[in-house]
């Protein structure tokens, strides 16, 4: 290394670490987010799990048969089990009404069958009421208790006689999978209809949160480069209200991401038409799709999200020296938007640690998250309230920003962010 390059060399990598622009962006935000992001991620998958091991499966045992009690048993080892003793025609509202997972009917004649060489038939159905990755990991341990039930069940049909046709005792039990989803019956494997169910709850935040990101982005700059090039203190003199520029402002950058926005649910809805073309053949055609209603729904939603991080994104740009530091503090936020959407991305709220469904309430952008999640499950008066705090958020932060533009601080608010740099002329030797 020629000797002159080092001092050099160490000139400018101490400048970029003398910005906190660069050092707190670069370098101790990403250090920072992803451990958070990780502890958020296992908070879900654990909360996720619990949920799943605490969900109850009922089981209307028409047979009474020592056979049928190998199922019976099978499944309490997994898990809590509920008896249902009513009609079968009241037991999908008796094991919903119960809070269970699932409902699995054993007919009358269930051993008798067995006992004579044939397959048995047992209805399975899985009720899809809450949302994140705990009913899909339900699904898999109720696959696996019957799994284990249908593997003694052979074992006791070898015992009995080996006059039995093999294909029976490798596959005793004639499994009939139905899924129950928005209250009604669906012909629909529950593991299929989760993959799909996932899918579009993963996509549908990180669409939002792009969304998000890029009409922030457009609302600090707009502010931060009028500051920047001394054009704001002219816009101000205007014979016109500061109550006015600040409302063409947000009207203006609401705009612009307005159209980011459509071409985003037009992506998202070509993606999702797409997906139902390659399901077209499957029996679960038709439930990957959004429909007209909800994709208004989810517009509305997303225009309330909008219009809080527009106004936030102008409160902070306001307090920004230029374009650069703008965007440094309105990245900063973006750990707000990240956090709740990954996590009930795979959790439900509910079965989440007190203190972490609290703080998660608490912030304004958990609720977009909350909004697509109550759309999909068709809770529309969560949905509500949801776009109601949205709302009230929003009208806050306008009063505060009104305030911001109404005084001198438009002009004279600075953020510091820490050292000056030192000019000394013979820093380079």
């Amino acid at each position: 290394m020629p000797k002159v390059l080092a001092p050099l060399l160490k000139k400018e990598i101490l400048d970029l670490l003398r910005d906190p622009k660069i050092l707190i962006g670069m370098i101790v935000l990403p250090a920072v987010l992803y451990p958070v992001m990780g502890a958020a991620m296992r908070a879900s998958m654990t909360a996720a799990g619990r949920a799943a091991l605490q969900l109850p499966v009922a089981v209307l045992d028409l047979d009474r048969s020592f056979e049928s009690e190998i199922i019976v048993s099978s499944l309490s080892e997994s898990g809590e089990v509920i008896t249902l003793e009513v009609e079968s025609d009241k037991a999908l509202d008796k094991a919903l009404e119960m809070e269970a997972g699932a409902l699995v009917v054993i007919p009358e004649g269930f051993g008798e069958c067995l006992r004579a060489g044939k397959r048995s038939p047992i209805e399975i159905h899985v009720f899809f009421e809450s949302g994140g990755f705990s009913t899909q990991m339900f699904a898999g341990r109720l696959e696996s208790a019957i799994e284990s039930a249908s593997k003694i069940i052979s074992a006791y049909l070898v015992s009995l006689t080996s006059d039995v046709d093999p294909e029976v005792i490798l596959n005793p039990l004639e499994l009939d999978y139905s899924s129950v989803f928005r209250g009604e019956v669906l012909d629909v494997p529950p593991q299929a209809l989760a993959g799909a169910l996932m899918g579009q709850m993963t996509t549908t935040p990180i669409v939002a949160m792009l969304v998000l990101m890029f009409a922030m982005q457009i609302a600090a700059t707009s502010v931060a480069v009028e500051k920047e090039e001394r054009t704001l203190e002219t816009l101000l003199t205007l014979p016109a209200s500061r109550r006015n520029i600040l409302l063409a402002k947000l009207v203006g950058s609401a705009l612009v991401a307005s159209l980011g926005s459509v071409g985003v649910m037009a992506g998202l809805w070509y993606y999702l038409k797409m997906m139902n073309v390659a399901f077209e053949s499957q029996p679960f055609e038709g439930l990957v799709t959004i429909s007209s209603k909800d994709l208004a729904l989810l517009a509305v939603a997303l225009m309330a999200a909008n219009m809080l991080a527009l106004t936030l994104a102008i409160i902070l740009a306001v307090f920004a020296e230029n374009v650069r530091s703008a965007q440094a503090l309105v990245g900063n936020l973006y750990i707000l938007i990240f956090i709740p959407a990954f996590m009930l991305m795979f959790a439900d709220i509910e079965t989440l640690p007190v203190a972490a469904k609290y703080v998660l309430i608490a912030v304004p952008f958990t609720h977009l998250a909350l909004a697509t999640q109550h759309i999909t499950w068709g809770e529309y008066t969560m949905y509500a309230v949801n776009v109601l705090y949205l709302f009230v958020w929003s009208a806050a932060l306008m009063l505060l920003a009104d305030r911001i533009f109404s005084s001198e601080k438009i002009l004279t608010a600075r953020i510091r962010w820490g050292w000056k740099r030192r000019t000394r002329g013979n820093e380079i030797k």
